[in-house]
């Protein structure tokens, strides 16, 4: 394998500046369709790797083979009795084959296929070289990548996410010649905009890009944009006497603006500060890719621009930007005074305006739903709070109507917290409006007050039925709605908080809600329930094998915090010398009762010594698992189980469960499926593969 010669391999793709938030993914589905064609071709890179920047998509493909590998081919012809006659004379059929071919039939050789033998020949075929296959798998890759916008310019038949201006296709030092967009490849690139020549340079080698770049003021590789952004923002900040606040979302956006970054502070007035510290670093951030900066646990009036050029006079600069973030959040100070004026009652009413979803009426009547939900919601979790959560779900979708939110959609919530506050309405009840959005993505934090849980899960459940009431159900690829979000928001409120109101009981509850809206209730929920069991199975699975997810699921999974505890009682077996034996053990006891279940076990028959002991046995550890149950110590309840093992195994050995004796078969068939039972209330082992 060492000594097979092998080569780096450039491909660059110059184009005018990309949006951002498609860089990442376009580079790095340019190096996976590289490499799937150069595994195809049989050209074996080492590693596919890609950079981009604003002006350019790169994959580099290191290691790959300067020529196939040698190989021989087997072409299979007709049958045996298809390419002979009964003489042993070549037919017609066996002819054909051999011209086709280009071969004596003297060369034919026999396969076997089956019961069936054939003609086939062999042939030797030479690999091709690297510099005749790679034009084309240029051409192809460029002509597959996929943009969630395309452009069309000139008179171009073909479509790229922004104009094509250079190709650098180089192996080793050699130009690999294609044409794509009416552009031809070659050595020849371009640097900074500002900051380097208008002519261009030849790129020497794929071995001295990123170096070649980097001397014409181009950073090529993102991580490296990043880390010097993070850095630097840093090393200035704390000059200042300033704490970052880090947005990693934002520094990726951000290092995919610039091709040489330049970071530097500035400041705003500090009349702005009047305004909650979510509104100033969401105006900074959506407008204008600033990061803010805390002193003391407070918000400052000063923040971070990323800059594409090193200017003479960067002072210039940072007033520019201020201007400019000034304007922004003059708008955002005439909407946040103009909200804190008005009643939330005015708000409240405003959402009679505002449609939900057709046929589930609008915002005012999803917030009275909540309100009512939330309430028999905190009845069952927390008594104590539901007064705050009806309260609470009546105001949640106040801000809705705001102009504050209208400007910036991601602070809902938020700002009905900072208004409720405003209007005098209790800490509580602020807190659960601005908790009911949580999580608002996947990692995000739970909400923690008891009227905000209650406000989440009863938001969350009210959207699912109601689509589900409308049909609109999720599909492979379009989730509209959210479905898929909210069910996991409700699974990881109800886990993580161990919830013990079954799963159930809340979709019964939300669907009493509708009164008579909703129809075919048996439908909906079994419906329902089977998408929120899916989505469970996926979250689960994220962190468990699949066929441990699916045992402790058959189970039962009313209480999502059961299922995953079972699922963590399970993992640390799979680790033991025994765990096979243990699984064979469990499903032995399942398997061999169903279909088979006798009658209530008779302890006062004639019992085998064995069988005595595992009744014993059994007995005893079923009133253990019986407690422990109930404590949902399901760690221990596994343990106990896993302690009837050496029982079951000695009754196996000895016992013969399908004798004659048609009483005593059943007899022994009661006993096992009250202990296959026992086991099935932990998880059908069945299920796990041994």
């Amino acid at each position: 394998m060492n000594d097979i010669a092998r080569n780096d391999f450039l491909l660059e793709i110059g184009i005018e500046e990309i949006p951002a938030r498609m860089a990442e993914d376009s580079a790095s589905a340019l190096a996976e369709l590289l490499k799937r064609e150069l595994d195809e071709a049989r050209l074996e890179p080492a590693s596919v790797r890609y950079y981009v920047t604003p002006r350019r998509l790169v994959a580099l493909a290191s290691g790959i083979r300067l020529a196939q590998e040698d190989r021989v081919v087997e072409k299979r012809g007709p049958s045996r009795k298809v390419a002979y006659d009964a003489e042993g004379n070549l037919t017609k059929a066996g002819q054909g084959f051999a011209r086709s071919q280009g071969v004596d039939p003297s060369q034919f050789t026999a396969v076997t296929v089956g019961d069936v033998e054939y003609v086939a020949v062999r042939q030797e075929q030479k690999g091709e070289a690297a510099t005749a296959l790679l034009p084309a798998i240029c051409t192809k890759i460029l002509g597959e990548l996929r943009f969630p916008k395309s452009m069309h310019w000139g008179s171009n038949p073909q479509t790229f996410v922004r104009p094509v201006h250079w190709i650098v296709a180089l192996l080793d030092s050699q130009v690999v010649p294609f044409q794509f967009a009416g552009i031809a490849s070659g050595n020849r690139t371009w640097g900074h905009r500002f900051h380097s020549g208008r002519e261009g340079f030849e790129i020497p080698g794929p071995d001295n890009y990123l170096a070649t770049l980097a001397s014409h003021s181009v950073l090529a590789d993102p991580a490296a944009r990043k880390e010097l952004i993070h850095a630097e923002a840093h090393r200035q900040a704390k000059e200042a006497g300033l704490e970052l606040i880090e947005d990693a979302e934002l520094l990726d956006h951000v290092a995919h603006l610039v091709e040489n970054p330049v970071v530097a502070i500035g400041t705003f007035n500090p009349k702005f500060l009047e305004m909650p510290a979510e509104v100033l670093v969401t105006s900074m951030k959506n407008h204008q890719k600033f990061f803010a900066f805390r002193k003391d646990g407070h918000l400052t009036n000063h923040f971070l621009v990323v800059n594409n050029t090193k200017p003479h006079d960067m002072a210039i600069v940072l007033r520019g930007n201020q201007r400019v973030l000034s304007a922004r959040l003059e708008d955002a100070l005439f909407f946040f005074r103009e909200d804190k004026r008005k009643p939330l009652a005015v708000f409240v009413e405003k959402l009679n305006g505002q449609t939900f979803l057709a046929g589930l009426g609008s915002m005012k009547d999803k917030s009275d739903r909540i309100a009512r939900l939330a309430g028999r919601f905190a009845a069952e979790l927390f008594p104590q709070a539901q007064q705050t959560a009806e309260r609470s779900g009546g105001l949640c979708k106040a801000d809705l109507a705001s102009q504050m939110v209208g400007e910036f959609p991601e602070l809902q919530g938020i700002m009905g917290r900072v208004y409720a506050l405003a209007a005098g309405e209790p800490t509580e009840v602020a807190t659960a409006v601005d908790e009911h959005y949580l999580p608002r993505f996947a990692g995000d934090r739970l909400p923690e007050s008891p009227a905000g849980i209650a406000l989440a899960l009863a938001d969350r459940l009210d959207t699912l039925v109601g689509c589900y009431h409308l049909g609109l159900v999720p599909t492979a690829t379009k989730d509209p709605y959210g479905l898929r979000r909210a069910a996991l928001a409700v699974l990881r409120i109800l886990a993580d908080r161990n919830l013990t109101v079954p799963l159930t009981r809340l979709v019964g509850l939300a669907m009493d809600n509708y009164g008579d809206l909703v129809k075919d209730r048996g439908k909906l929920s079994g419906d329902l329930l089977e998408f929120v069991k899916q989505r469970l199975k996926h979250w689960l699975g994220t962190d468990h094998a699949t066929e441990v997810v699916d045992a402790c699921l058959a189970a039962g999974f009313d209480l999502p915090w059961d299922v995953r505890e079972k699922c963590r009682a399970v993992e640390p077996l799979r680790g033991r010398d025994d765990y096979e034996p243990l699984i064979v053990a469990f499903k032995r006891v399942i398997n061999i009762t169903r279909g088979n279940a006798g009658g209530a076990f008779d302890a006062g028959l004639p019992l085998e010594p064995s069988e005595k002991a595992l009744w014993d046995a059994f007995v005893a550890g079923e009133e253990r698992a019986a407690g422990l149950f109930s404590e949902r110590r399901f760690a221990d309840v596994l343990a106990a189980l896993v302690g009837l093992r050496p029982a079951v195994d000695r009754y196996f050995d000895d016992v013969l469960v399908m004798c004659e004796d048609e009483r005593t078969r059943a007899n022994r068939l009661a006993m096992l499926s009250r202990i296959g039972s026992l086991f099935l209330r932990f998880a059908d082992f069945t299920r796990i593969l041994a």
